[in-house]
């Protein structure tokens, strides 16, 4: 069973790490890194406050957060658990769940707030009717379910993510990218879709005008959503048109840069050969792309305490930081925890902190003593939401909320 570490020993766990050159990128061991351009810096994460929330009998999913209403909302997933867990965040030392509220058919994969609206979108999976859902948060101790609403001719949603304040864009189901106007939250309308030959669209995300998207198959796709009812490809990354020094596997999820025309492209590969994360150069107006790296951390990231987990080594969901740390990639990965990559060299990624988040096993195990304590840490996400402060789920000890401090 793993035991709970103090924050010096969960970054010692890395040390001695040697540096590891990968793809076209060179990677440092925690130890090694101090953050470019000074010996004096010593970038590293600082737990700010953390929650069980109670315990609940769903893991837990990705996290979003609406810090204007001082609120998270978490999925759940296990079996057919369709929960969604609202938490207080108005006192960041200490999260509280104030409700618990099903969402519909299937379990809550993924989570995404209204840019305006007090609602919470719903990604629905697991289930033959399953789709999405909206939750009106705005008594958040008493959250109202709106829907479920089912994906025609797919069944059920992976993930879910707002665009502007009218449309909401679906993934993971067999149509591929599906938009709709959400103008009535009681009676969404479908007004486009998009996907490639068929392939699986496992993740999408917006920066302005436009979607990225992880075609999973096929790699990065990029789409124009100035009408969003008629996308349109610009640019692409396609796995099967490409070649790299590295294997293309399993594009799970891909994130631009704030500013700069760069987008994460990270992979999930549940056995063998852990997956890498790639850097991406993109031109909007010529469509061309370019690969500029590939990265893994060491194989001594990650714990794995009976040698036998899936996922036990890989990336999941991860962001970019805000004003002086945009270059920062926070990346939630599973039994690696969070870890944090330098990539204001993005032909050079760097490693330079980790943090196990095992805040509560002793908790978890009091209060569910069935659950796989080996599964600790497992980290889902981790999430910016253009703010200081980096906000994070771990599907068994619950959600975190971190600064970045040193950089």
């Amino acid at each position: 069973m793993p035991r709970e570490l103090d924050p010096a020993t969960r970054r010692t766990v890395l040390q001695g790490c040697a540096a590891t050159a990968v793809g076209l990128g060179a990677l440092s061991g925690t130890g090694a890194a101090r953050g470019r351009g000074s010996e004096n810096r010593n970038p590293r994460l600082e737990l700010v406050g953390h929650s069980t929330l109670d315990v609940p009998e769903g893991n837990i999913t990705n996290m979003d957060v609406r810090e204007d209403l001082g609120l998270a909302a978490a999925g759940s997933f296990v079996n057919a658990d369709t929960d969604v867990h609202v938490v207080d965040l108005s006192e960041l030392e200490n999260p509280e769940r104030t409700a618990t509220v099903s969402a519909g058919v299937g379990y809550v994969n993924d989570v995404f707030f209204h840019p305006e609206e007090p609602w919470v979108f719903t990604a629905n999976e697991g289930g033959e009717d399953a789709g999405w859902a909206i939750v009106d948060v705005s008594d958040p101790h008493d959250p109202e379910p709106l829907g479920p609403f089912t994906v025609e001719d797919a069944g059920g949603v992976h993930t879910i993510i707002a665009f502007d304040e009218e449309y909401v864009i679906t993934s993971g189901s067999g149509r591929g990218m599906v938009v709709y106007d959400v103008e009535d939250p009681t009676d969404p309308e479908e007004v486009s879709s998009f996907q490639v030959d068929g392939a699986f669209v496992h993740d999408t995300q917006v920066r302005g005008d436009y979607a990225y998207l992880s075609h999973w198959s096929r790699g990065l796709y990029i789409v124009d959503m100035s009408d969003p009812e008629d996308p349109k490809e610009v640019a692409s990354f396609d796995y099967q048109e490409e070649e790299a020094d590295v294997p293309l596997r399993n594009a799970h999820h891909a994130f631009p840069h704030p500013e700069d025309d760069i987008c994460l492209l990270g992979e999930e590969v549940g056995t063998g050969d852990p997956g890498y994360k790639h850097v991406i150069e993109f031109d909007l107006e010529t469509g061309e792309t370019e690969l500029l790296s590939s990265f893994r951390p060491p194989q001594g990231s990650a714990q794995q305490p009976t040698g036998q987990q899936a996922f036990w080594w890989t990336g999941h969901f991860s962001d970019w930081g805000v004003g002086d740390q945009q270059d920062i990639l926070f990346s939630g990965d599973y039994k690696a925890g969070v870890q944090t990559f330098d990539l204001s060299d993005p032909a050079d990624p760097e490693r330079i902190d980790q943090y196990m988040t095992t805040e509560g096993t002793n908790e978890v195990r009091r209060e569910d003593p069935e659950r796989d304590i080996d599964a600790i840490p497992q980290v889902w996400g981790a999430n910016t939401k253009d703010s200081e402060y980096v906000y994070v789920s771990d599907a068994n000890t619950g959600v975190f909320v971190f600064t970045f401090e040193g950089y």
